[in-house]
């Protein structure tokens, strides 16, 4: 009987152990997967932390804002190979007077003060929409094939200066249930990076800007005082120098007060730039002297400027006073490429020849034929 019972339990024990192994080959082959798919995730989450150390990487070697955003715009088209890179700044932020120019109206739309956050946008770090469902007002004509897009708010909550629109023409790329931790963490390097280049540039621009009238210092013109012209405008360019010195400034100090003396500074500057290019440095040397430097500016035409300059400050009158000024010229030939110091030397030696014979007069310095 015992032979008997011990043949009848053989199959349940095999039986046992054959859905025993069956059991962990399963469990082994769902462990297998796990693994695989992490592997996956890890090798995605590495990729994508190597992008963003390279656009880290580019923003901080980035030397202005302008030159971030640009930065920016290709290395996040390149690297996350996305249809739509765009930023929408607000004009009246901390962004607003930042020179943008190398951006065009496909890259950068400046938007009205507080746009942001009537549209809610300053809620959140970052919005996911899709295009067919959600829709979004700032979007324009040409952008009809996107099917959805990321908005990143730059600044914070309180203080948002713009946001970033990354576009893909898939419908899943941004869907709104995705993780946004990467995005989020993108918007704020992207926002503190901007922000600190903002703030330098300003700072920079401060230290070489003069308080009163707005025009450059004299600190503007010491990274270029003693190197060749052409170091700064370019090889073969001619550059014209005015030196101005106001007459009898002292005596409208003495007799008007300085606040009349400030107001006859401002005036005057205001004056010479209605005569030249936005570009054309104009500097403050000390007191009532400046110096208007006019690169790739002809010979008869620098006249025509320092005449026009004169006879404005003639026919402006501070408190009853009749303001003048006196000017001297200096050029630096294309083939000649005087140093800086050297060319506003010249220009001050024809000043102070104008100054003795007078006042209220232009003199050119001695110079080279055109040949």
């Amino acid at each position: 009987m015992a032979k008997k019972e011990t043949a009848k339990t053989e199959p349940k024990t095999l039986d046992f152990n054959e859905r025993r192994t069956q059991a962990l080959a399963k469990e082994n082959a769902q462990l297998r997967a796990y693994i695989s798919t992490m592997m996956t995730r890890l090798q995605d989450n590495d990729d994508l932390f190597s992008k963003l150390f390279s656009i880290e990487t580019s923003v901080l070697a980035a030397t202005d804002p302008e030159d971030m955003c640009f930065t920016l715009l290709r290395e996040l088209r390149s690297q996350f190979s996305l249809d739509l890179v765009r930023f929408w700044f607000d004009k009246d932020s901390l962004i607003g007077n930042t020179q943008m120019s190398a951006l065009s109206d496909q890259d950068l739309i400046w938007i009205e003060s507080g746009e942001i956050n009537a549209m809610g946008l300053n809620r959140r770090n970052v919005w996911l929409l899709q295009m067919q469902k959600d829709g979004f007002p700032w979007m324009q004509p040409r952008d009809e094939s996107l099917e959805s897009i990321a908005l990143l708010r730059l600044g914070t909550q309180e203080r948002p200066f713009g946001v970033l629109g990354l576009g893909s023409n898939d419908q899943e790329r941004f869907a709104p249930d995705q993780s946004t931790d990467f995005l989020a963490h993108l918007a704020q390097i992207i926002s503190l990076s901007l922000e600190h280049s903002i703030t330098h540039q300003r700072l920079a621009r401060l230290a070489i800007t003069d308080s009163l009238t707005g025009v450059q210092n004299r600190r503007f013109l010491q990274p270029y005082s003693h190197q060749p012209l052409s170091s700064w405008f370019g090889k073969g360019v001619p550059v014209a120098a005015l030196f101005l010195d106001m007459d009898d400034f002292k005596g409208v100090n003495d007799r008007l007060g300085h606040a009349a003396g400030d107001d006859a500074l401002t005036q005057t500057c205001d004056i010479i730039r209605q005569h030249v290019r936005a570009q054309d440095p104009l500097i403050r040397m000390g007191g009532d002297e400046f110096v208007l430097l006019l690169p790739g500016c002809k010979q008869d035409k620098t006249q025509d400027i320092a005449h026009n300059i004169l006879h404005d400050v003639q026919n402006t009158t501070i408190e009853n006073e009749v303001l003048s000024v006196s000017i001297g010229l200096a050029f630096s030939a294309k083939d000649e490429d005087l140093t800086l110091t050297q060319l506003i030397k010249k220009a001050d030696k024809a000043m102070y020849v104008a100054k003795a014979l007078g006042g209220n007069r232009v003199e050119s310095a001695q110079h080279k034929p055109a040949e």
